[in-house]
């Protein structure tokens, strides 16, 4: 029973640890950053616009992938959507959230990998980023960062 308490206090302690990281990410520059890019992107009547036109392209596309390309309008609403979706990718305010949203990715992915190599170099880790690279170091930074991967 003793070491079921003393499990129950290392889980304890390790999602506490989780949590202080969790903090350390929501007071970062580039969660901040995001957050800004991300409320300006839904301020942006633009990119409204361009989104909610987007998604009527997008519905119609959905019922058309019912039949898929034997459906007569496959081609017509398959390039129509997306046009719709590249219009909208294109004004700036998405832009930068979209940018904003894969720093963001990027940082999250780092601290997974760098507490999973920290385990074991045999860890499975799946980041979002395919590009993502460790093998040099411990991030994607290109080895600036001055972090170092545990042996």
């Amino acid at each position: 029973m003793e070491g079921d308490n003393m499990i129950n206090s290392e889980i304890i302690e390790v999602l506490d640890g989780v949590d202080e990281v969790s903090e350390m990410i929501l007071n970062s520059e580039i969660y901040q950053e995001y957050i800004a890019a991300r409320q300006a992107m839904n301020e942006d009547e633009a990119a409204q616009t361009h989104y909610q036109t987007f998604m009527k392209y997008k519905e119609r596309y959905d019922e058309v992938m019912r039949f898929g390309k034997y459906h007569p309008d496959y081609q017509s609403v398959t390039r129509a959507t997306r046009k719709s979706k590249r219009a909208y990718d294109m004004v700036p305010s998405v832009m930068a959230y979209k940018q904003k949203e894969t720093e963001l990715q990027n940082l999250v992915d780092e601290v997974i990998t760098i507490i999973a190599t920290s385990i074991s170099d045999n860890v499975k880790i799946e980041v979002g980023n395919p590009f993502f690279r460790t093998d040099m170091h411990g991030c994607s930074t290109g080895g600036t960062c001055q972090c170092q991967i545990h042996a």
